[in-house]
């Protein structure tokens, strides 16, 4: 039974798993042929191999299976190197403990020697020495003490540093042995060959945990928006792919920057059996500080080498193959990649391009005194972006960390840019009474606000200014917007009010409105500021 040595040609990687193409060759003579391929990770799912072949034998396919077999070593290349560096590590650190030892030895020798006082001042006495001759003695014993404490020091820093080097492999091969287990899967190949030849074998795998997630550099500049699509890979299969030829796909086989949005303002009589200490509901700024502030728009250096004779020019980022694959979009990522097992993160770059955005701000003063920046953009390249995490900078500025949602080619994407320290924005409330005369029965409460922006920055801005009414649960509860000054440019079902305002540089613009809750004069209501 011939085994196939195949080598890891291509790999697609999708958000949670991987498939994994290999190939080897091999040459037939006519009959029947059982081809083992072995050394296959123990994470590959069995349902999902396959087999083909081509090459210049006439042969057919009769089937593929697969096993689990045992091995007694462990199966990793990169483990059995590390074996043998420790056991390197192991003999170099025995070594110097031996010379170490020496060393002890002819300290304590000398030490011996130089204790040696009462022989040295007889042989003076019976004059056999010399006094040059005592202090010769004397500098040898100094000279060799410092030596051999010279060569200690530099004995024991060596162990050292074995030490951390040899604690560092046993790790790694601690972490490989952990990710890899001895159980691994045989594949055998039957096919049929009528015409003697060359046969070129592929086979297919679907192996997890394997997945890649999309990540952005996001770059305002004054041409407009520089966007890098980077894509983490990561895998612990049980095998290291090793200059493969790398294909990312979106099909699915199985610092927040955030603009504050406005949920809708409910009023209900509160029930009567509920004690009031614990049935008043959170005001609505609470509720928003204590949940997540949601936004309208969902935010979504190197080596140079120096040639007087010639131009710099910028580092060049490679471009993927986009192909569309069913619904999903497929990236084929140019050259070879590594991508090693033991769950490190790679990185390869899809692609990089520019956008145009259009820019305005938004503000819910209601929530913050605060005007967000906010920038809207067609995503005009081939590639969809996937949900992911993008870093935004202003030029060289780093902004912070934002969001991207889903945006397929030809959609437009929200992003939010931080807040707008140069526009300024603050909410007051002007009056507020209640008319408890109003149809004998009835209360009526009336609110009158107003909201004052400013722009600091030297060029025209355009600022959405949102704030809200509450909304009525209950047919006595009466809400109205009495009126605003200037009118809102949009007033939803949910009382949600919205102005466009277009302030030129150092306007001012304040805008007004009043609004009323008519209801029953017993009635507890929650929800009322």
């Amino acid at each position: 039974m011939p085994e196939l040595s195949t080598i890891l040609d291509t790999v697609t990687v999708f958000p949670d798993r991987a498939r994994v193409t290999r190939r080897g060759r091999v040459t037939l003579e006519p009959g029947t042929h059982r081809l083992e391929i072995s050394e296959l990770p123990i994470s590959l799912l069995p349902d999902s191999v396959r087999a083909s072949g081509k090459g210049t034998a006439r042969a057919r396919l009769l089937g593929v299976g697969v096993q689990v077999t045992h091995t007694v070593d462990t199966p990793a290349e990169a483990a059995r190197e590390l074996e043998q560096k420790i056991l390197a590590l192991t003999d170099a650190d025995a070594d110097l403990s031996a010379q170490a030892g020496l060393l002890g030895k002819a300290q304590v020798s000398l030490d011996g020697l130089a204790a040696q006082n009462e022989v040295f001042a007889r042989g003076l006495a019976l004059r056999n020495r010399t006094t040059a001759d005592q202090g010769a003695l004397y500098d040898f014993i100094a000279e060799r003490g410092r030596t051999i404490q010279s060569e200690s020091l530099a004995i024991a820093r060596k162990r050292r540093d074995l030490a951390k080097e040899l604690d560092l492999r046993k790790r790694e091969l601690a972490q490989i042995q952990t990710a890899q287990p001895r159980q691994r899967y045989t594949a055998a190949v039957e096919v049929e060959v009528a015409t003697a030849g060359d046969l070129t074998v592929e086979l297919t795998y679907v192996v997890q945990p394997a997945r890649w997630q999309p990540i952005y550099d996001l770059r305002l500049t004054a041409g407009g928006l520089a966007l890098t699509y980077l894509a983490e890979v990561t895998q612990t299969t049980g095998e290291d792919w090793t200059g493969v030829s790398l294909t990312l796909s979106t099909a699915r086989p199985s610092l927040a920057l955030l603009i504050p949005e406005l949920d809708p303002w409910f009023l209900a009589p509160r029930p009567a059996r509920l004690n009031k200490a614990f049935s008043a509901a959170p005001a609505p700024l609470e509720a928003a500080a204590a949940g997540a502030v949601r936004g309208g728009f969902e935010p979504q250096a190197l080596g140079e080498t120096a040639d007087l004779t010639r131009e710099e020019v910028s580092l060049e980022l490679p471009e993927s193959i986009v192909a569309e694959s069913g619904v999903a979009l497929t990236y084929q990522i140019p050259g070879r990649a590594d991508v090693p097992s033991n769950g490190e993160t790679r990185k390869v770059t899809v692609s990089s391009f520019n956008l145009r955005p259009d820019f305005d701000n938004v503000t819910a003063p209601r929530l913050e005194p605060v005007v967000y920046r906010r920038a809207r953009v067609k995503n005009d390249s081939p590639y969809t972006l996937l949900p992911g995490k993008a870093q935004l900078f202003e030029n060289d500025d780093y902004l912070g960390a934002t969001e991207l949602k889903l945006a397929a080619p030809g959609q437009e994407i929200g992003l939010a840019l931080g807040a707008d320290e140069r526009l300024r924005v603050e909410r007051k409330l002007v009056a507020r009474d209640v008319d408890k005369t109003f149809l004998a029965d009835r209360r009526r409460i009336r609110s009158k606000h107003s909201i004052e922006v400013e722009n600091l920055r030297d060029t025209p801005q355009v600022v959405l200014v949102r704030d809200q009414l509450p909304v009525s649960r209950h047919e006595q509860i009466k809400v109205k917007l009495e009126s605003a000054e200037p009118a809102p440019s949009t007033h939803s079902k949910l009382n949600q009010l919205e102005w466009k305002l277009t302030l030129e540089p150092g306007a001012r613009r304040t805008l007004y409105f009043e609004s009323s809750v008519e209801l029953p004069r017993g009635m507890d209501v929650a929800g009322l500021e």
